[in-house]
């Protein structure tokens, strides 16, 4: 792949937030139904062009049947409302901008469908320079008889490029690294004590390469702002509370190699510290592609 001719620039960035979208809940609790992305973001497309997300960056939507019974699914292409609008995003002027193939199918349970997720961007030069985004809401269809549906939402925000697509320009790229869980919460955490990532399931960080090839691997831990994550005004900069430490930071890993990361957070003891709740940014990057790819977790203490 020449780095020179991904989206028409050098290293057009890639990034996505692997599972459920960060700041809603986890999809273990979404009833009946997982998917595999949370927010994509995704720069310099080109206007009068539709791009497939599984072409573009080796990115199906797999969403999975977690319940036991068999359910029909649909994904539906949503227009965020004002609150759901994250990056400086502006939402797509309408919905038919994206669309999903399949948009409905049936699901056995424990059975997973990988969808192909695709965007439509209009031959209009007014759109040079913006950026967009768009929610699939993965949902299933409620019975007669049920009581309730469920439903969760994908994020997509891309910018479009301030020119025109050259000639003989095609836009490839490659997501081929999972970072699980999207979420890591460490509850009742006390001040002064040394806390491990991995001490159970539940706080165990993941890395896992779902390519061919060999990738080199860069770890970095970031503030609520700098990674522009959208955190609630009642959650605390974690980063800038504790000490928190990832090892190793830098690997490679083999195709198919899973690597757990282990991380410790302390709290100092120090006032005003007590009774919040704290949040940082783990982002793992692959460094040896040319399109730059960034997936993100979180991890959320919170101090009694």
């Amino acid at each position: 792949m020449n780095a020179s001719r991904i989206f028409g620039k050098p290293a057009a960035g890639l990034a996505l937030l692997a599972g459920l979208w960060l700041g809603w809940a986890p999809a273990a609790a979404a009833g009946g139904l997982s998917c595999s992305i949370g927010e994509v973001v995704i720069d310099n497309l080109k206007i009068g062009h539709t791009y497939s997300l599984q072409t573009l960056a080796n990115l199906p939507l797999a969403v999975t049947n977690t319940g036991d019974q068999s359910v029909k699914v649909m994904v539906d292409a949503l227009v965020p409302g004002e609150g759901d609008l994250r990056r400086g995003a502006e939402p797509v002027p309408a919905a038919a901008w994206a669309f999903a193939t399949p948009a409905s199918f049936q699901l056995a349970p424990q059975q997973t469908e990988r969808v192909e997720l695709n965007l439509v961007i209009p031959d209009d030069e007014s759109l040079l320079g913006r950026k967009f985004e768009v929610i699939f809401w993965s949902h299933t269809e409620a019975l007669p008889g049920d009581m309730m549906a469920y439903g969760i939402k994908s994020r997509i925000i891309f910018s479009v490029d301030r020119e025109r697509e050259l000639p003989g320009v095609v836009p490839v790229g490659d997501l081929s690294v999972n970072l699980r869980p999207a979420r890591i919460t460490l509850d009742n955490i006390t001040v002064g004590r040394e806390y491990r990532l991995g001490e159970t399931e539940r706080t165990a960080l993941t890395v896992e390469n779902t390519s061919s090839k060999p990738l080199a691997m860069e770890l970095r831990l970031m503030s609520p702002e700098s990674a522009s994550a959208g955190s609630d005004e009642n959650v605390g900069d974690l980063l800038g509370s504790a000490e928190v430490n990832l090892s190793p930071a830098k690997f490679t890993l083999a195709p198919g190699e899973k690597k757990q990361i282990s991380g410790t957070v302390r709290f100092p003891k120090r006032k005003g510290i007590r009774g919040k709740t704290y949040m940082c940014v783990v982002s793992a990057a692959v460094v040896d592609l040319p399109v730059a790819t960034q997936i993100y977790s979180r991890i959320y203490a919170s101090v009694k």
